[in-house]
């Protein structure tokens, strides 16, 4: 459950990133920082199987989110983003949902 809950936030965030905001560009190390981060998330508070699994899904991803990140993110997204404790934290760094609100 927590890995298709993981991979809709990811999703999610990639769409956000796509509708882009204001706030300048990431750099590629805060691109790189923020899949790193990502991957960091989904992990956290699972073990053996569970946790190998949902790291490999998630790392298999990397590429794409640095992609989206460095073509349509913003600097202020990825701030939050590297500073989120949780997968809920990240997710409150989507600004089209902010935006919706």
């Amino acid at each position: 459950m927590r890995k298709t809950y993981a991979s809709l936030i990811v999703a999610g965030f990639a769409v956000s990133l796509s509708l882009g905001a204001c706030g300048g560009k990431p750099s590629e190390d805060d691109c790189n920082k923020f899949a790193d981060k990502v991957v960091e998330l989904t992990v956290q508070g699972q073990e053996g199987a569970a946790a190998d699994m949902a790291k490999s899904m998630i790392e298999a991803m990397k590429p794409e989110m640095v992609k989206e990140c460095k073509e349509k993110g913003t600097k202020a997204e990825i701030d939050c983003a590297l500073k989120a404790a949780s997968l809920e934290d990240l997710e409150g760094c989507d600004a089209s949902k902010k935006k919706a609100e």
